[in-house]
C-alpha cells in the first residue's frame, strides 16, 4: 500500500541506544549514574549493614535490584512487592 513503511529487518539493542545516546553527547550517562548512587545510596548501606548480598530496593515506582553493592537492574514497580512496602510503611510508623 501506498504511504506505509516496512518495518525495519534490524534491531537496535538497548545497549546500542544507551551507547549512542551517550557518544553523541545526547545523554549524560554518568551524571546519571552518580543521581541514582546518591538516591539509592542509604538503602544499599542499610542492606549491606544486614550482611544482604543481594536484595532490592523499592524507590519512585522502580525495583532496583541490587547484588553485591551493584544495582545489576531496574525495572517498573508492578505491585508484586506490594507486602514490602507494607513492612517497611509499618517499621517508620513504629520507629
Amino acid at each position: 500500500m501506498a504511504g506505509q513503511r516496512k518495518a525495519p529487518l534490524v534491531h537496535v539493542s538497548n545497549e546500542a541506544v544507551l551507547r549512542w545516546l551517550q557518544r553523541t553527547g545526547t545523554f549524560d550517562v554518568e551524571q546519571v549514574r552518580q543521581m541514582l548512587a546518591s538516591a539509592l545510596d542509604k538503602a544499599v548501606q542499610a542492606g549491606a549493614a544486614m550482611g544482604a548480598e543481594e536484595f532490592i530496593v523499592l524507590s519512585g515506582g522502580m525495583v532496583f535490584v541490587v547484588r553485591s553493592g551493584v544495582v545489576t537492574t531496574v525495572t517498573q514497580d508492578d505491585g508484586r512487592h506490594s507486602h514490602a512496602r507494607l513492612l517497611a510503611r509499618r517499621a517508620r510508623e513504629a520507629g
